[in-house]
C-alpha cells in the first residue's frame, strides 16, 4: 500500500494500514515504522484548525480551557524549563508553537531572551497582548532568520501537528549556534499506553495530530537533521491512558499505576506515554 504522501523520516513510499480515525487513515511506514495520517492535508487547511474553539471549547477535540489551565500548565513548563538549563546557559530562546506565551513568560522570568512562533491567530494574540511577548505568525522555515543564533529552540507538544516536521527541524537546527540545545515533547505511540489502546489512544487525533514518533523513529529525524540526541525522559504514565474513552486497564489497577511512588518511579527509569526528547547541534 502507499499513502498519498511519503514518510517524513525516511522518505519510503510503502505502507500498512494501521486504523481508520475519523475518516482519516492512519498508516505506518514499512522501512523506518513511523506511524501517520496517509492523507497530506495543506498548510493552510492545518492551520484553520486552531481556531479560539481549538483552545477553549471543551466540545472541540483540542485543549479544554487552556487559559483556565494556566496555573497547571506553569509549574509544569517550569519543570521543563530546569532541564533545558540543565544542558544550556541562559541566553536566547525561540519557542515554536508558543500557544497563549506561558513557557516563554516562564523563561523570561529568569533571564531569557524569548520570542516566539504561533501560527494561530487566537493564541499569538493572547500572548501579545496579556503578556507582551514578540510572536511571529511562522512557520519557523519561512520566518526571517534575523539577528545572532539562538542557544535554545523548544517545541512542547507540536511536531506532531506540523506540516513538514523535517523541514521544522533544519530550519531549527539553522536557528541554533553550534552547540545549541532543541527540546521537544510528543506522545510515544511505542509505549505500553499506546500500544494498549490502539484507536483509542487519546493522542491518536488527526487532522490534529499527523504524526505518531516512538523513540526510535523520534531520533532518527533529530539525528538525520543534524542533532545529536543527549537524551529521551519519559512522563511516568505507564499502561494507563487517562484521557482516552474506553480504558484498557481495571480501574483498581490504574488507580494504582497512577500512584505517585508508580509515576515517580516510572519517570525516573525513562518510561511514560509522552516523550521528552533533548538534542544538541552537531
Amino acid at each position: 500500500m502507499s499513502a498519498e504522501r511519503r514518510c517524513e523520516v525516511c522518505g519510503g513510499a510503502s505502507t500498512d494500514p494501521l486504523y481508520e480515525v475519523d475518516g482519516f487513515p492512519i498508516v505506518r511506514c514499512r522501512d523506518c515504522r513511523l506511524v501517520y495520517v496517509g492523507r497530506s492535508p495543506t498548510a493552510e487547511e492545518l492551520a484553520a484548525l486552531y481556531d479560539e474553539s481549538y483552545w477553549e471549547d471543551p466540545e472541540t477535540m483540542g485543549y479544554e480551557g487552556y487559559a483556565a489551565a494556566e496555573e497547571r500548565k506553569r509549574h509544569h513548563f517550569r519543570t521543563l524549563l530546569d532541564r533545558v538549563e540543565g544542558l544550556v546557559a541562559r541566553g536566547s530562546m525561540l519557542e515554536v508553537g508558543s500557544a497563549y506565551g506561558y513557557f516563554l513568560d516562564e523563561a523570561r522570568s529568569r533571564g531569557w531572551e524569548v520570542r516566539g512562533i504561533e501560527p494561530s491567530p487566537h493564541a499569538a494574540e493572547h500572548a501579545r497582548r496579556r503578556l507582551g511577548l514578540e510572536v511571529l505568525p511562522g512557520p519557523l522555515s519561512e520566518t526571517s532568520a534575523d539577528g545572532e543564533p539562538v542557544d535554545a529552540v523548544v517545541m512542547w507538544d507540536v511536531i506532531e501537528h506540523l506540516h513538514d516536521p523535517r523541514r521544522t527541524l533544519e530550519a531549527a537546527r539553522a536557528r541554533l549556534r553550534p552547540g545549541g540545545v532543541i527540546a521537544l515533547s510528543t506522545g510515544d505511540v511505542e509505549s505500553l499506553s499506546a500500544r494498549l489502546h490502539g484507536r483509542d489512544w487519546s493522542l491518536m487525533t488527526p487532522p490534529w495530530h499527523q504524526f505518531y514518533f516512538s523513540r526510535r523513529t523520534l531520533r532518527r529525524l533529530l539525528e538525520d537533521t543534524g542533532f545529536a540526541v543527549e537524551r529521551i525522559d519519559g512522563d511516568g504514565v505507564v499502561a494507563i491512558d487517562p484521557a482516552s474513552v474506553r480504558p484498557r486497564v481495571p480501574r483498581l489497577v490504574a488507580r494504582a499505576l497512577r500512584s505517585r511512588p508508580v509515576t515517580k518511579l516510572a519517570r525516573r527509569a525513562g518510561a511514560g506515554m509522552i516523550m521528552f526528547a533533548y538534542a544538541r547541534r552537531r
